[in-house]
């Protein structure tokens, strides 16, 4: 059986190139939190709408990403 969610919280992952087709649903304020590029630290996931990671990025802040779009640091 595959773990779930994919990505556990406390993982570091870099950001990717955005993946535009997956998020339309996403807000102005959703799409402006990310960076791309960045370490960070996984927090928390979604899926009511689809799987999504919340991440607080080395800064502090906290970005919303889908998972096609982290790659895990090892």
């Amino acid at each position: 059986m595959a773990k779930y969610p994919p990505i556990s919280p406390g993982t570091v992952i870099v950001t990717m190139q955005p993946n535009l087709e997956m998020r339309d649903e996403w807000t102005d304020e959703g799409w402006a939190s990310r960076k791309l590029g960045v370490r960070g630290t996984v927090i928390t996931h979604h899926d009511s709408h689809g799987l999504y990671y919340d991440v607080r990025h080395t800064d502090g802040t906290v970005g919303c990403y889908d998972p096609s779009e982290l790659k895990v640091v090892q």
